[in-house]
């Protein structure tokens, strides 16, 4: 049987993906924060480099190793520096790449639906929960918002394409299923390193990082 990695879905599981795909971007959308855009030129500067460096992660997959799609996501470090709305964009734009390369897993819309929706409400729930539950320091930030939450939310996308590769009678299963560990930790080490530089020397281009939050004031 041909990989799944190498097929598009077709009639009414393409349809419902491309709904919910849609849907999830319009709602998006409608709350997205632009004014942290407005008459920023750097801060655009930023989003479109970073959306370009997302879409280059989507060149390095593991395809021709095993016959999958095993490749760096981006999506938590895309949600600290963006916030969760315009993440879902620029990894939609990533998704819409890897389509482009004939990368793209299913197609456009199970693609962005495995690799951006849902890791990055996976990283987003990481953030809620470590704001309810730790004390705001940088340190947690960065060793939990970044590497923990970088892992976590690979490890979703990789675990969610085991479940329906094992749903469809494919060996991909047991490859993702091997590979989510140690791209748990590649996913942390990246989204983790790039966020101890940024909130180290250009901490304006995290929206989620807070001064006043995360570094208070000495008594």
């Amino acid at each position: 049987m041909q990989t799944a990695v190498n097929q598009t879905l077709s009639g009414p599981p393409a349809w419902v993906a491309t709904f919910a795909a849609v849907a999830i971007l319009g709602m998006a959308a409608r709350g997205m924060p632009w004014h942290k855009l407005r008459g920023d030129a750097e801060a655009w500067r930023v989003l479109l480099i970073a959306t370009a460096v997302f879409c280059g992660l989507r060149f390095f997959n593991a395809d021709a190793l095993v016959g999958v799609r095993l490749h760096f996501i981006g999506a938590a470090l895309s949600t600290l520096m963006f916030g969760p709305r315009f993440a879902l964009w620029t990894l939609a734009v990533a998704s819409l790449a890897a389509w482009a390369m004939g990368s793209a897993w299913y197609g456009w819309a199970p693609d962005f639906l495995i690799c951006g929706a849902l890791p990055v409400a996976v990283a987003h729930a990481v953030a809620v929960g470590i704001e309810r539950r730790l004390p705001p320091n940088v340190f947690v930030y960065v060793m939990v918002r970044g590497f923990l939450g970088g892992g976590a939310a690979i490890a979703a996308c990789d675990l969610a394409k085991a479940a329906v590769a094992y749903a469809l009678d494919e060996s991909a299963s047991a490859a993702y299923l091997a590979a989510t560990l140690p791209m748990m930790f590649g996913e942390g080490f990246m989204t983790g390193g790039a966020i101890v530089l940024i909130v180290v020397y250009r901490p304006q281009w995290c929206a989620t990082f807070d001064d006043a939050r995360y570094l208070p004031p000495q008594a």
